[in-house]
């Protein structure tokens, strides 16, 4: 009886000790399932752009298990940390660019800037490029560019009269009402030979325009308004600075390994 009682307190203490211990433990993966849970919404950011591919083209079709293949090969090949922050931001990286490359070669060259600019808007839409100061009617005009004709083109000599319709729902946004007014009477000139460059998106604008170097996605718009035919190449550019190692983004091409 006495041995039984021993051996009853003993087991007691172990059980109490174990349930200590699984306490820790459980508080433990709380913590840590928090701290990786940015990896996995950012894993399922990347999977839902990727299956809305198909209204780009139908041929692009993307399954489950060939995108969790490469969520688990990028985290295979993440740098370990010691500290959890890093070793997220790191996941983070390598998992968005791992996911891009696999993605990017199987795309026509003319779609690679659509999922490539889909990509870094969702992440400024999700503040995970905070550096961006953007509003969503902004975002709105960018992707749409919609026109308004009640005003008649006064610049027709130069130009086109798509772009100063453009113009006019441009000032309806915030910060731009008196852009329309700058280019007709204040300073037509200098907005005709910024217009005629043969690479506009790297030059200032005239006026207190010049502003917008220190605000890359506002003079997008302005690009989309008045050299559509530059915002491809504009975008891309502004890719290369916004978005975290933005260079290899753009130059990835078939050669570029994700393995």
């Amino acid at each position: 009886m006495i041995e039984s009682l021993e051996n009853t307190k003993k087991t007691s203490t172990q059980i109490q000790k174990q349930q200590a211990e699984a306490k820790e433990t459980e508080i433990k993966i709380n913590f840590l399932r928090e701290v990786y849970r940015r990896v996995a919404a950012e894993g399922a950011m990347l999977y839902f752009l990727l299956i809305q591919l198909c209204i780009v083209d139908h041929m692009y079709q993307y399954s489950l298990e060939s995108f969790v293949t490469f969520f688990f090969k990028a985290i295979e090949k993440t740098e370990q940390f010691e500290e959890e922050e890093p070793r997220v931001l790191a996941l983070r990286e390598m998992i968005r660019m791992t996911i891009y490359q696999w993605v990017s070669r199987g795309l026509f060259e003319k779609h690679k800037q659509i999922f490539l600019g889909q990509l870094t808007f969702r992440l400024m839409q999700k503040n995970i490029l905070d550096q961006v100061d953007y509003t969503v009617q902004q975002m709105s005009f960018l992707l749409r560019c919609p026109i308004k004709t009640d005003t008649a083109n006064p610049l027709k000599e130069w130009l086109p009269d798509l772009a100063w319709y453009s113009v006019q729902k441009l000032i309806e946004i915030e910060g731009f009402e008196s852009f329309a007014q700058n280019l007709e009477k204040e300073a037509p000139t200098r907005f005709r030979d910024w217009y005629n460059e043969l690479q506009p998106e790297t030059e200032k604008l005239p006026l207190d325009w010049k502003k917008l170097e220190t605000m890359p996605f506002q003079k997008l718009l302005v690009i989309r308004c008045l050299r559509p035919d530059r915002i491809t190449t504009a975008l891309d550019n502004f890719i290369r600075k916004t978005l975290p190692n933005g260079d290899k983004y753009v130059d990835c091409d078939s050669t570029s390994s994700f393995f």
